[in-house]
């Protein structure tokens, strides 16, 4: 135990490392909308919080906590900014127990201790997790909740009993309470249930249950304790259901149509789960974990297509029969406990993959649940390259795993060769990972441009700043007059461009916050493309990076991915990420200075 236990106190040092990184700004919108609804809860006076984008738990969870925090540590900090620290402790908490959940998932379908903390390993040092850990946001609890139901799913296979059905549904409903995109689970979760029933009788609870009637109780226990903990966990959902059926309706049509919110035009005419692999495999996971979970990947589903000799000597007498040979998944029957295993990893995964890959919205986070199967794909991956040059080894095994699995030679060429590539393999995914934790070894850009502004813009400056995002300098705005940019307004045409032009006139300052605004507008430039188009705006884009707008850049201010060794120095621009990957901890600021009266 003391390895897994290694594994997670560096997960938890890469996961509190930078938890300060906006110095208390609260520059998160979801993470300060969910502090801003948790701080009007009154336990137990008030407790409807009036608002369901997201789930109620996340929002009790924040406040109780706080409140006990604020018990025994009691400080000058408001509620308010309290919040912020406590909720980023708990996402690192839930993570963590998402890593060590991963390790008994591994343990339990591997049954190979060294898999397994490869597994919880590639999780561990995954950076998308860590990044989304240093916020409070749902979908960090919603990771957690979804491992721990596979996890009981899997145990409910190995085991089938009425303790874990409950369980599976205060699980699920958790879920559900943190986050409404879990209810697509239930089909899955349903489907392990009635398809996985007993062939011989059971005792539960020292009575005899019959398999069809154990079928039948878990049937109707399920659902009883999903509903009955959902209602525990966000009870105004059904006391308040007008307010809810609202604010879920709003979601679904966010994820429906690209063209719903400003905030959402970025991903107009992107492509369904392509979008999200190309974003898991160059920013959230790296290409080194991400090549790893597809060569895992292949070889965990090869044996469906071809059934090897190792596989065939595996599999027992019974399965070998004519009357089983096309009822095989990875060569074995699925009445053993070993199809069930990952056959129940890889439908209740992919099910949620296939759902939510489709969204017209494509946040990255969403997709934040599948990390720990990929961070297990990788182990396996990793594993078998290994292993390249030994014996095959079978997956799962059937029973005990031949001795001789994977070894080699001591001291012989392919196995120094091997050891160097495994070698080489982990420095470059920790290099990877140390590369984007940078990050929060540095000042916020946001933080940084506003120290700049105060220092080197005179007081009594009119500064243009874009709606719909931060506004700056986020200090000293009682110095300086704004002008507002309506850029996402519509009609695209010379009547607004005629309004715009005008606060260009009374401003010397044009404050870009981010890319929220200029990557998806000079996208949309075509009319006879998109529903929705800025062709005027695109323009203006342009002119005003040229330079020919009338306004020249005085300032920039990135905090890229990157790792420095002596003279070395390597940086990864992300700025081709999804929007959500860099606009909260580390967006490209720009400043411009007026030089000429010349507008667009």
């Amino acid at each position: 135990m003391y390895k897994i236990a290694i594994l997670l106190v560096l997960a938890f040092l890469v996961r509190i490392v930078g938890i300060n990184w906006d110095q208390g700004f609260h520059l998160h919108p979801d993470e300060r909308a969910i502090i801003l609804v948790s701080e009007n809860i009154r336990f137990f006076s008030n407790l409807n919080p009036h608002f369901f984008n997201y789930g109620s738990l996340p929002i009790y969870l924040l406040k109780g906590a706080t409140q006990i925090f604020a018990a025994f540590f009691p400080s000058s900090m408001t509620e308010y900014f309290r919040m912020l620290y406590v909720g980023r402790v708990l996402s690192v908490v839930f993570d963590i127990a998402t890593v060590y959940l991963l390790y008994q998932i591994a343990v339990l379908v591997f049954k190979d201790e060294k898999l397994a903390l490869l597994s919880s390993f590639f999780y561990a040092i995954a950076f998308f997790p860590i990044q989304n850990a240093h916020f409070y946001i749902v979908d960090v609890p919603l990771t957690f909740f979804i491992t721990l139901c596979m996890y009981l799913l899997l145990l409910y296979i190995k085991k089938p009993s009425m303790k874990l059905v409950v369980f599976m549904g205060a699980t699920l409903a958790a879920a559900v309470a943190t986050k409404f995109t879990a209810i697509i689970l239930l089909l899955p979760a349903i489907f392990v249930l009635v398809a996985r029933r007993t062939s011989t009788t059971q005792q539960y609870n020292h009575t005899t249950i019959r398999p069809s009637n154990h079928f039948i109780v878990g049937l109707l226990l399920f659902p009883f304790s999903f509903f009955l903990f959902t209602f525990l966990f966000m009870p105004y959902a059904f006391l308040d259901y007008q307010k809810f059926l609202a604010d879920i309706s709003l979601q679904i049509k966010l994820n429906n149509n690209p063209y719903a919110f400003p905030y959402t035009l970025q991903y107009v005419a992107t492509t369904p789960y392509l979008y999200y692999l190309k974003n898991i495999f160059l920013w959230g996971a790296g290409p080194i974990i991400s090549i790893l979970s597809v060569v895992g990947f292949v070889v965990i589903l090869s044996p469906m297509f071809h059934r090897t000799k190792d596989l065939d000597e595996a599999t027992s007498d019974v399965a070998k029969s004519k009357k089983n040979a096309n009822a095989r998944f990875f060569g074995l029957r699925p009445q053993n406990d070993e199809w069930w295993l990952p056959s129940s990893l890889v439908m209740f995964y992919g099910w949620y993959f296939l759902v939510v890959g489709q969204s017209a919205a494509k946040f990255m986070r969403y997709m934040l649940p599948l990390y720990p199967f990929f961070a297990m794909l990788a182990g396996y991956g990793f594993y078998k390259l290994y292993n390249v040059t030994g014996p095959a080894a079978t997956f799962p095994p059937a029973s005990a795993p031949p001795t001789n699995v994977g070894v080699r030679a001591v001291g012989s060429p392919s196995s120094r060769v091997t050891r160097h590539i495994v070698f080489a393999i982990l420095v470059t995914a920790v290099f990877w990972t140390f590369a984007f934790m940078n990050i929060y070894s540095q000042k916020h850009t946001r933080v940084a441009a506003s120290e700049w502004m105060v220092k080197n813009i005179p007081s009594g400056s009119t500064l243009a700043v874009e709606h719909w995002d931060d506004r700056l300098p986020l200090f000293g705005q009682e110095r300086y007059r704004f002008e507002e940019l309506p850029l996402y307004d519509l009609p695209d045409d010379r009547n607004k461009w005629a309004k715009l032009n005008e606060k260009f006139g009374r401003s010397d300052y044009l404050i870009i916050a981010s890319n929220r605004l200029y990557r998806p507008l000079q996208k949309l430039s075509d009319c006879k493309r998109y529903k929705v188009c800025y062709p005027e705006t695109s323009g203006y884009y342009k002119r005003l990076f040229e330079g020919t707008l009338g306004f020249s850049k005085v300032a920039e201010f990135t905090s890229y991915p990157s790792l420095k060794i002596g003279s070395w120095k390597l940086k990864i621009p992300d700025d081709t990420a999804d929007e959500s990957f860099t606009v909260y901890d580390h967006p490209k600021v720009l400043i411009f200075r007026k030089f000429t009266s010349k507008t667009m």
